[in-house]
C-alpha cells in the first residue's frame, strides 16, 4: 500500500498516491479465535514447576523432563455441531494455566483446554494509518462480528466443559481460576468469549488468491496486472484452513520457489517502472 497499490480511495486518504488499483490489498483479514477454559490443578504435575532448579537439572543432563513440553501436549479436532461435514472446533490441551497470553504468571497449578474457532465467518482489514512508513498501520480483525463465531465458541467451551467433567480428568480438576467463570449460564458465558477471547495469531487472506476484481494474487501467486512482483506468505489464503497456519505457509514457499525456478527458462520481463495510475484488468 504504501507503494501505491491497493484501493485508491484509502491511498489518496492518507496521502500515497495511486499507482496501481487493486480493491483487495489489506481486506478479507481472517484470524483463528481461541478461549481458555482454566481450572486449578489439586495435584503439584502441571508445567508450573517447569522452571524449578530440579527440572533444569533433568533437561540439561537428560534431556528430559517438564522442559522437553511443547506446551500444546495435545489437540482434538471437533464438530460443534454433529451435522457439519468437517470440524469447525479444536481443542488445545495444555498443562499450565495461561494467563494474559502466557505473560501473566499463574498464582498456583492449574490447567488449561484452549478452545480455537477454526472457520470464522468475521472479515476484518488492514489499512495505512499513513504515508510515514515508520507508522504502524491500522488492523482491524472485526473479530466475534458475525454472530456465528460467537456461537461457534459457545458450543466449543461447552465442549470443554464435557471434556473436564470426564473420568480421567476429574481428579486433576479444581476451581475455576480467573478469568474463567466457572459453569454459568449462556448470557454469562457470551460475556465472557466477547471480554476474553484473543487471537490465535494465524492471520491470512489480505492479499487473497483468485480470479475476481477484488482478488490481489493469481493462481501463481502474481500480482494482478503487475510484471515481476508476487506475494509469497499466509496472506494469499483466500480462506483460513482448518488447522495451524506454519506448514501450508512453508509449501506457499515451496511452490513459490518451483513457480520462480520455472519462470526462469521462460523470463517474465522485468520490473518496469509503474505508471502513475493504472487499473489491474489494464495489465
Amino acid at each position: 500500500m504504501l507503494s501505491g497499490i491497493g484501493d485508491p480511495e484509502q491511498l489518496r486518504a492518507v496521502g500515497v498516491e495511486p499507482r496501481h488499483e487493486l480493491v483487495g490489498v489489506g481486506a478479507n483479514l481472517q484470524d483463528h479465535l481461541a478461549c481458555g477454559v482454566i481450572v486449578h490443578c489439586p495435584k503439584p504435575v502441571t508445567l508450573v514447576a517447569a522452571d524449578s532448579p530440579a527440572q533444569l537439572v533433568r533437561f540439561l543432563l537428560g534431556r528430559r523432563g517438564m522442559l522437553t513440553s511443547s506446551v500444546n501436549e495435545a489437540v482434538a479436532f471437533v464438530r460443534s455441531d454433529p451435522a457439519l461435514a468437517a470440524p469447525d472446533l479444536e481443542l488445545v490441551w495444555l498443562p499450565v494455566p495461561v494467563l494474559g497470553e502466557g505473560l501473566t504468571p499463574p498464582p498456583g497449578h492449574g490447567l488449561t483446554l484452549g478452545v480455537e474457532l477454526l472457520q470464522p465467518d468475521s472479515r476484518g482489514h488492514i489499512r495505512l494509518a499513513s504515508a510515514d512508513p515508520a507508522e504502524p498501520p491500522i488492523i482491524n480483525p472485526s473479530l466475534l462480528t458475525a454472530e456465528s463465531d460467537l456461537r461457534g465458541l459457545l458450543a466449543g467451551l461447552r465442549i470443554a466443559e464435557r471434556v473436564y467433567d470426564t473420568a480421567a480428568l476429574r481428579p486433576y480438576v479444581g476451581a475455576p481460576m480467573a478469568p474463567w467463570p466457572g459453569k454459568v449460564d449462556d448470557a454469562k458465558l457470551t460475556s465472557f468469549i466477547r471480554e476474553n477471547a484473543q487471537t490465535a495469531f494465524h492471520p491470512v487472506g489480505t492479499c487473497r488468491m483468485g480470479s475476481d476484481d477484488a482478488a490481489v494474487v493469481d493462481c501463481e501467486l502474481r500480482v494482478r496486472g503487475l510484471d515481476g512482483l508476487r506475494v509469497v506468505d499466509a496472506s494469499v489464503m483466500p480462506r483460513i484452513i482448518r488447522g495451524h497456519t506454519h506448514a501450508p505457509t512453508v509449501m506457499i514457499a515451496e511452490r513459490a520457489a518451483d513457480l520462480i525456478r520455472a519462470s526462469n527458462h521462460d523470463p517474465e520481463p522485468g520490473p518496469a517502472d509503474i505508471p502513475p495510475y493504472s487499473r489491474g484488468d489494464d495489465g
